[in-house]
């Protein structure tokens, strides 16, 4: 467990790309969701993703795994099952916009205190 303090303003960053990563996977699951032997993937968690960086380092794209399906497959092997897909991608969807939104009034509240508004 990290117990170093984490500003908002390095945190925000880190879970936009990592919810952009994640939206990718996402999408191309979606994409490939009526391809015989096709497998679901998704993006190792935000914790993994926050313990792999390094102080300085340019943002790196999310680890790629096979996803927990919970749904099963179908005969062709292909385990993606589309509506286990739009709900993870309209979870991804709420979780951007909260965290968009956190970082600009965050913004916002900085420009009040300097009295730029």
């Amino acid at each position: 467990m990290n117990t170093e303090p984490t500003s908002l303003f390095d945190l925000a960053p880190q879970r936009l790309k990592w919810l952009a990563n994640r939206q990718k996977v996402v999408s191309e699951n979606i994409a490939n969701a009526d391809v015989s032997g096709a497998r679901a993937q998704d993006v190792e968690s935000f914790a993994s993703y926050l313990n792999g960086i390094r102080a300085g380092e340019v943002l790196p794209d999310a680890q790629v795994k096979d996803a927990d399906v919970s749904w099963g497959e179908d005969m062709s092997g292909n385990n993606i099952i589309l509506e286990e897909q739009m709900i993870e991608a309209n979870s991804n969807a709420s979780q951007f916009k909260i965290a968009a939104n956190l970082y600009r009034k965050a913004h916002e509240m900085l420009y009040t205190v300097a009295g730029r508004r």
